[in-house]
């Protein structure tokens, strides 16, 4: 799948720390990939979409095509991330 072809990444996460989060933003800056993040906490309308998705309130949350995870490890994110048709080989 061609990169122009690849659905966006959205996190719903938040500023204050979490391990979760910060994990997760590692692991997609590592890969190269640009994503869209939404601060839940200062956020209300992004917290209910969140919400409406999960029926949870747990960051991150991350949308990824047809996946829709809830506090992915990097093993989930990245196998979210090539059914969407992004390279997560450790090749450069």
């Amino acid at each position: 799948m061609s990169a122009e072809n690849r659905p966006p990444i959205i996190m719903y996460g938040r500023t204050r720390f979490c391990p979760d989060v910060t994990r997760s933003r590692l692991r997609l800056e590592e890969l190269g990939y640009e994503w869209t993040e939404y601060d839940v906490e200062n956020d209300p309308a992004r917290k209910d979409e969140m919400t409406a998705l999960t029926g949870r309130g747990n960051v991150p949350t991350l949308v990824i095509g047809e996946s829709i995870l809830v506090e992915p490890s990097n093993d989930e994110l990245d196998r979210a991330l090539t059914a969407a048709g992004y390279d997560v080989s450790d090749d450069e």
